[in-house]
């Protein structure tokens, strides 16, 4: 048993002695809450991970001293983020991560995605994957080829119906250097390519527009079919998963405050095509 496993057991079990020592069953303390009888009772049996909220609401209503309640939301805090270490988690190789993320992805009806350092994986071209997944490896992993195989393959599900794909991306992670002047040339004609599909929707952040928000790093937005959500960020060294539905709340500001600084539709299209020819020029000066 993992050691979020534990705390979520534990976490329950304090939950259920709380609620059964103010001598409150499950519905009557429900109704404390306002909530269904099923929520108490998913939350008991770890069915569903509760909130900071929820563990103020639950010690609130089973007068639970501030001591307790201190040492619950901590617990809560820490099993609503999700930490893998990428060292620890590579041993299959980055192609597998690849794949793990594909699974991810089949699960989700929509994805909201900022992006300040490159473009996002799922618009990358081959070359443009290649050559960001080497400058990537900071743990000497390898297996580059294979791992932006496997990135271009989970592609497919940008033109899958049902589905909803937003990318918000700033202008200096399109202009970074990841690769060639004529890779960079085709990668924005890919980006390009894939703004016209019913499924996507593209927005840039220019370089030069007033922020409402600092860039502090990219992540993603995930929703599933029942409108449950949860956020992934990446560091050099692990990923987090954030699951805390206020955390994610904050996310889904951030990202609209980005989202209203960017440029959509034809504007964006528009900066697309003049970075492009940027890159052209580039190339025939190198020439």
């Amino acid at each position: 048993m993992s050691p979020a496993t534990d705390d979520r057991a534990a976490l329950a079990a304090r939950l259920r002695e709380l609620r059964e020592d103010s001598g409150l069953s499950t519905t009557r303390l429900a109704a404390a809450l306002g909530w269904s009888q099923s929520k108490v009772s998913k939350i008991e049996n770890r069915r569903t991970k509760p909130s900071v909220a929820d563990i103020r609401a639950w010690t609130a209503a089973t007068n639970a001293p501030d001591d307790v309640t201190a040492e619950l939301v901590n617990v809560a805090e820490s099993i609503q983020v999700a930490s893998v270490i990428w060292d620890r988690s590579l041993s299959g190789g980055r192609a597998e991560h690849q794949r793990t993320i594909g699974r991810l992805l089949q699960s989700a009806t929509q994805m909201q995605v900022f992006q300040h350092a490159a473009v996002p994986g799922l618009l990358q071209t081959a070359e443009y994957a290649r050559n960001i997944l080497t400058l990537a490896d900071v743990f000497g992993v390898g297996d580059t080829s294979r791992a932006a195989a496997a990135r271009i393959e989970r592609q497919s599900a940008l033109y899958e119906e049902g589905r909803r794909f937003e990318f918000l991306i700033s202008e200096s992670a399109l202009r970074f250097r990841a690769a060639p002047a004529v890779a960079l040339a085709a990668q924005y004609d890919k980006i390009l390519s894939v703004s016209t599909l019913p499924t996507v929707s593209i927005g840039i952040v220019p370089i030069g527009s007033q922020p409402s928000m600092v860039h502090a790093h990219s992540f993603v937005i995930y929703t599933l079919p029942d409108d449950t959500r949860f956020v992934t960020v990446e560091t050099y060294t692990r990923e987090l998963t954030l699951t805390d539905p206020e955390e994610i709340d904050v996310y889904s500001r951030v990202y609209a405050s980005l989202l209203a600084d960017g440029l959509a539709g034809e504007q964006a299209r528009d900066l697309l095509k003049g970075l492009r020819a940027e890159a052209m020029s580039a190339l025939t000066r190198d020439s």
